[in-house]
Order: C-alpha cells, then sequence, then structure tokens
C-alpha cells in the first residue's frame, strides 16, 4: 500500500468515529490506559499488546484487569520482538475481505518504537484486499520526570534499523537525529556511526518546558559539533510543522546525501520520522536500545492526547 497523507486530527475526531479495531499496549506506566478511561471508543474489536515480562511491576497489574474489563483481546510480545504483531495484523487483514476502508486506532502512547514501526511497514509493504487503511496514532504525553542516568548497556549499543534503506548508493551520510533528554545517550550512540554530516533536531516548545532544558543541558557536547544552521527545534505538539520541517530538511539533503534518521525523542518525532521513510523508501530511520527494561519507571499522563491520521491506499489514482 501507499502513504497518501499523514494530518494532525483533533482529539475530539475520536468520538465521533467508528474504528474497527482497536491497539492499545499495557505496560507499567499509568498512562497506559489514559485514552480508554478517558473516551467511550467505538470498537469494533479491541486487541493489547502485553509486554511478556515483569508483569507484577508498578502499573502492570492495574493495565491488565482495566484492559481486560473492557473487553480487550490479550496478545504477548517482547519490546524487542514484533513476531506476534505482524501475525496479529495478517490476521486482521484476511478477516477484512474485498472492503474499501478499515479504520484502525492505534494508541502508541506505551508501545516500544519497534512495534508502532512494524505497523507502519506492515501496510506499506503488503498489497491488501481493502482500498484504503485509515490509521489513527494516539499519544498521551507524560507529565515531566527527570531523566534517569545513562545506562552502560544502553552506552555500548549499536542501533537498530525500523526503516531500512540501501546504503550502497555512493553518497555520502547525512545523519538527522531527534534528541532525546537523557544525558550522553545520544552522543554516545552516534558514535558508533558512520556519517558525513550531522544534524540536530529538538523539541521546543516541548510538552513540558522543562523537558527543552534539559535536552539542551544534557546534549551540550553534542550541540557544540554541530554549526547553528544545522540545528532545529520544533513545536512537537504541532505535528503539521514538525513533518514541514523534517520533511523539507531531507528532501533538500537526499539529493546530494544518503539520509538516515535516528529519533530518540519523543515518540511524535519518531512517528513523523516514520512516515517520511514510508513516504521516501530511500530514508532510512534507526532507534537506540535505551538499556532500562519498560518497567523501570512509571510515567502519567499529562494532557490531551495528540492524534495523527495515515491514510494508505491500494488505489494509485487516491488523492489527497
Amino acid at each position: 500500500m501507499e502513504l497518501i497523507y499523514a494530518h494532525q486530527v483533533g482529539f475530539d475526531q475520536l468520538k465521533s468515529t467508528r474504528f474497527d479495531y482497536l491497539l492499545s499496549a499495557s505496560g507499567y506506566e499509568n498512562r497506559c490506559t489514559y485514552l480508554i478511561d478517558n473516551l467511550d471508543i467505538n470498537a469494533g474489536k479491541k486487541i493489547v499488546l502485553a509486554y511478556d515480562d515483569n508483569k507484577d511491576l508498578l502499573y502492570r497489574k492495574k493495565n491488565d484487569k482495566r484492559f481486560a474489563d473492557e473487553g480487550f483481546e490479550f496478545i504477548e510480545e517482547s519490546s524487542g520482538d514484533t513476531a506476534s504483531l505482524t501475525r496479529l495484523l495478517s490476521a486482521i487483514c484476511s478477516r477484512t475481505g474485498n472492503r474499501c476502508k478499515v479504520k484502525i486506532l492505534v494508541d502508541y502512547s506505551c508501545m516500544s518504537k519497534l512495534w508502532y514501526a512494524a505497523i507502519i511497514k506492515y501496510f506499506i509493504s503488503n498489497e491488501l484486499p481493502v482500498d484504503n487503511v485509515d490509521l489513527y496514532f494516539s499519544y498521551t504525553s507524560a507529565v515531566f520526570s527527570e531523566p534517569l542516568k545513562a545506562d552502560p548497556k544502553a552506552l555500548l549499543s549499536a542501533p537498530r534499523g525500523l526503516m531500512k534503506a540501501n546504503r550502497n548508493t555512493g553518497k555520502p551520510v547525512a545523519l538527522i537525529v531527534g534528541l532525546g533528554y537523557e544525558k550522553y545517550l545520544t552522543k554516545s550512540v552516534i558514535e558508533k556511526i558512520r556519517y558525513d554530516e550531522l544534524y540536530l533536531f529538538y523539541s521546543d516548545p516541548a510538552f513540558d518546558s522543562r523537558y527543552a532544558d534539559r535536552v539542551m543541558k544534557n546534549n551540550r557536547k553534542l550541540i557544540r559539533m554541530v554549526p547553528p544552521e544545522q540545528l532545529f527545534k520544533y513545536p512537537v505538539e504541532d505535528f503539521r510543522q514538525t513533518d514541514a520541517l523534517l520533511t523539507q530538511t531531507t528532501l533538500e539533503l537526499r539529493l546530494k546525501y544518503h539520509v538516515a534518521i535516528l529519533p530518540v525523542g519523543p515518540k511524535p518525532f519518531t512517528l513523523s520520522s516514520l512516515t517520511l521513510a514510508a513516504r521516501y523508501p530511500d530514508i532510512e530511520v534507526w532507534t537506540i536500545e535505551s538499556g532500562y527494561s519498560p518497567a523501570s519507571y512509571n510515567r502519567n499522563p499529562s494532557g490531551e492526547p495528540m492524534v495523527c491520521k495515515l491514510l494508505l491506499s491500494s488505489d494509485e489514482d487516491t488523492h489527497l
């Protein structure tokens, strides 16, 4: 299928839309159930991806019970794997028959990057027996908390591909990094990557002004490595502006460079990176492991969820 567009839509649109499927994640954070706690979602089938370890930690039992009470079907998956998720997506598509449209709501607030990347990659990599798929991605931001100290395992880890592309182009490599707020983590990892030019993106305004402050403070050595014209700030709560800035920068670079994007944080920037790579398959998207189990800390919900709608189509004549 082909990605036709990715647009931010109002949260109210979820209230008036009848979904065929709702996909959520049951993990360890208090915000896992925020969407279903605050919205009666009209969905034909509700499925929750449940982390397959540490089932007694933090809010995990509470979240599992809440999803069970709402009639969700449970699918267990490792944070670093997508095999069960891929089988689930295949089963969903096999049930659709020759329908004109399928609508799926994905709450990716507590999903691993591999999971929501796999959802996008599945639909753009397969020809399916449905004309159009509406994918809604909902993200509940978290109340600010101080970053954990960088885990030694993460400092030694190498990036992992979310969207892979052929690198044997003979072009130099331009690396775009979406900065997170963990100290030393990003710099330590990109030192293991071969690149020729470095471009940095950071969220300002962010969901919380303290986040932007920590990003600048904890990445100051890395920021000093680039000239001012290769440092970009974006408004994380405005998907249109973020996507426009990232797209413009990337398309200009790809005329001369092979472009790779490494989104460290926050998740909406990762989503923007993935949708960009879905439109331009010569662009790579990587991820790095934080070194922490998802059960390492709690995140409480903050504010109304941010929603992005993707339209994917099997019809080449589908227009915006």
